[in-house]
This record gives structure tokens, sequence and C-alpha cells, in this order.
């Protein structure tokens, strides 16, 4: 089944890779970032890095300290190396995979991949990053809304995530050989602001034209279980 092949890929969707949450900041003052070769001398470092994140705690604004983001970059560089397209003859097919994706995503968010809402973030949230509307997610998210580097690894992971899923769908289903586009993360933008106009979506194939026993069954089987 390659749906099962497909969780057992997501092997950098990990907790270990949580990095930073909303909790970090909830008492503290985000102030930029900076390289080590910038870096004043009067800023308390806890690990040697080149890239740092300087804040404050909210109730002694004037210490101020350095978080390395080193560890971070290279995360993002490292699942940004995942790439997966359909040539555009079969362009269908990777519409499909990608609308098929946020669908799985969407239901996963909701019940049993809850224990990943730390690294993952809403759709609604996602699309708002993607579409350069980063300040829509305040509310939601008052203290790390305006890290642009977070945004830069929930967009990463979520790419990731549909990209694995294609790969699978299609390398186990289908002989299509799979190339690069140009335009993907432009096609995912597109094909999730799609599926947030119709959502809620109860049959995915009412989107994709393309049957899908299996991710039918699956859904079924993972609101049954809810």
């Amino acid at each position: 089944m390659y749906i099962d092949d497909f969780f057992h890929s997501l092997t950098l969707l990990q907790p270990t890779y949580q990095f930073i949450n909303e909790d970090f900041f909830r008492d503290k003052k985000y102030i930029q970032i900076i390289s080590n070769d910038q870096m004043p001398l009067d800023i308390h470092i806890k690990t040697p890095a080149q890239n740092y994140l300087i804040y404050s705690d909210l109730h002694d604004l004037k210490h101020l300290y350095a978080y390395e983001l080193d560890s971070l970059y290279h995360y993002i560089n490292e699942i940004s190396q995942f790439k997966i397209t359909i040539p555009s003859t079969q362009a269908i097919y990777l519409e499909a995979g990608i609308l098929e994706a946020i669908y799985l995503y969407d239901h996963l968010f909701k019940t049993s991949f809850k224990h990943y809402s730390s690294l993952l973030l809403p759709l609604f949230h996602l699309y708002h990053i993607l579409i350069g509307h980063p300040y829509k997610n305040k509310e939601a998210y008052p203290h790390t809304y305006a890290l642009p580097f977070l945004h830069q690894l929930y967009v990463t992971r979520f790419y990731y995530f549909i990209i694995q899923y294609c790969y699978f769908r299609f390398q186990c289903q289908q002989s299509h050989s799979l190339t690069h586009p140009y335009h993907f993360e432009l096609l995912v933008e597109n094909k999730l602001s799609q599926y947030l106009q119709l959502s809620p979506i109860h049959h995915i194939a009412d989107l994709t034209y393309l049957n899908n026993q299996q991710l039918d069954d699956y859904i079924g089987q993972m609101l049954n279980a809810s």
C-alpha cells in the first residue's frame, strides 16, 4: 500500500526537528538575525554558530541573547533537496497528486497527525505565507508570525510532504518518469487556493477526476477511528 510507504518516508518530519516553537517566544522579544562576524561582544552566546537570532527576555530587555540558526538552515537546505514532478504531457497526474496530498494533510492535521502540530501549520495559515500575507497569522501565532525563517521552514516542510506523497503515489501506481518543473511552487499555491475555496471536501475525486480507492479507504478508516 503506497500510503504506508509514504508515511515511512517522512523521516524529516519528526519531533526532533522542531527547532523553535511558539512557546519559546512567548516571553521573548525578537530583535534581528545576524551573522557571526556581526555579533556584538556583549551578547550571550550559548552555542557557537555562523548565524543567530538575537532576542531578549521581556522581563529583562537590557540583556540580549543569541539563538543559533545554523542547524535550522542546514535542515531547510536538506529538506529542500527533495524535488519531484511529472512531465507537462502528464500534468494532470501532478495536479491530482498535489490535491490528494493537501486533502490527506488536512485530515491528518485534524486527527492522527496532531503530534506533528508543532512542526506544521494548518492549511489556511500556510496559504497566508505562500501569498505573502503572514501578518494574517498574528492572532493564531502572535509570537512567531513575523519570523521569516519560520515561514521558510513551514513552507519547505509542506512541499516535502507533497513531494513525498506524489513520489509514492505515482512511482508505485504508474510508470511515469519524474522530472522537475519550474512551476511547482506556483502550482501548489494554486491547488491549495482551489482546495480552500471548496473546503470541506468530502470526495477528492470531485476535484481531481482521478479515482483513488486506497486514499478513500484510508481517510474513511481514519474518520471512523477519530
